[in-house]
């Protein structure tokens, strides 16, 4: 198929999921690709063509409708898919009825404040979304704020969790005789603060097991502001940074991951525990509830840094037993998870969207109606 994709700014699940949809799609047809800087260069190396576009603020919006419509008459795509809210919105807004038709839209996250007008989320948006010829949501709870705040017919909604692979094929194993839990973060150091959390964490459990500590992985430009944060916290010596640590030898070395809420619904790092088979200690919100909730061995607790703390502590308890647990769990989110059977699901999404336009689309034959 020759499909066009449309991107707009999110975390690293987006991103993620962003980049294995179209290197899946170039693996069945041809792709071009509209997206934000960073988007554009987690996709590097794809062979994909990739051209820059900014859907957010009015005089970008306005390029970018251009660029759409550049591409579109170029590319003549059979399917438009477009991830992420503004994207959807500038889609939808601005390519013609055919295409509207066929556009399959991708959901990781709820609109964030200030990321669209509050105006036009509340009397334009929903008419947009409503033309989408289908949508795809990251969890349930989302879907469901589609079907009711937005008015999409719900069989038109479809839930699709991001796709992860395992780091490591053997099972892996935590190494015993701590006196304390090891607590690892994964995630970008990012605006959303909720590292601040696993460090006022780390502080409460401290006082129960004064060998505590906290990794961190994935560090971004703020690790400064970290060491500040900790130090202030009382706790800079028990804080570990690693830059490009394997993900397998981070999940060896630490005894429960945490996951905050935070500007990403669904975190990867959240996915990523769960098939890798670590304990996981996540706040009981949306898509970290939804997605967490199912598996037996997970500490879904209140949002802050009382709740993290007082999961790590329980978890901390039966530790042993939830390291089992947790790996006898990976294969059944190994399954959930599968990036070829989503990225299966997501191909013929777009197939039937289509196929679906091209039907209704289709001129008759000479005689003046169709056959067959």
């Amino acid at each position: 198929m020759n499909v066009l994709f449309l991107a707009s700014a999110g975390g690293e699940a987006h991103r993620r999921t962003l980049a294995a949809l179209v290197a899946d799609a170039a693996s069945r047809g041809d792709v071009r690709v509209l997206a934000p800087d960073a988007e554009g260069k987690a996709m590097r190396g794809s062979g994909v063509t990739i051209e820059s576009w900014k859907p957010a603020g009015l005089f970008s919006v306005l390029r970018s409708i251009g660029a759409l419509r550049r591409a579109v008459d170029y590319h003549a795509p059979d399917a438009v898919h477009a991830v992420g809210w503004t994207a959807a919105a500038v889609a939808l807004g601005a390519l013609p009825p055919p295409y509207v038709a066929r556009t399959l839209v991708t959901l990781l996250d709820p609109i964030v404040d200030g990321e669209i007008p509050k105006q036009f989320i509340e009397k334009r948006l929903p008419e947009l979304i409503q033309r989408a010829g289908a949508v795809t949501c990251a969890y349930a709870t989302l879907a469901d704020e589609v079907v009711e705040r937005f008015g999409v017919a719900a069989e038109r909604v479809h839930v699709i969790p991001p796709g992860v692979t395992p780091t490591h094929g053997e099972v892996l194993q935590r190494p015993p005789g701590r006196n304390g839990p090891i607590v690892g973060y994964l995630g970008r150091l990012g605006g959303d603060k909720t590292w601040e959390q696993a460090i006022d964490a780390l502080t409460q459990v401290k006082m129960r097991y004064p060998e505590a500590r906290v990794w961190f992985e994935w560090t971004g430009p703020s690790r400064n502001l970290v060491r500040a944060y900790a130090r202030g916290r009382g706790v800079l010596h028990e804080v570990t940074f690693f830059d490009d640590l394997p993900p397998h030898e981070f999940f060896t070395g630490i005894d429960v991951a945490i996951v905050p809420r935070g500007r990403d619904a669904l975190p990867y790092a959240l996915l990523q525990a769960l098939v890798d088979g670590v304990p996981i200690v996540a706040t009981n919100f949306e898509g970290l509830a939804d997605t967490l909730g199912p598996y037996p061995v997970g500490w879904l607790v209140p949002e802050g840094a009382e709740g993290i703390a007082a999961g790590v502590v329980d978890a901390w308890k039966s530790i042993a037993s939830a390291w089992e647990g947790a790996q006898a769990q990976r294969h059944a989110a190994i399954a959930a998870f599968d990036p070829a059977a989503i990225a299966e699901r997501y191909a013929r999404l777009r197939e039937q969207l289509a196929l679906g336009s091209n039907e209704e689309t289709r001129p008759p034959l000479a005689g003046g109606t169709p056959e067959g």
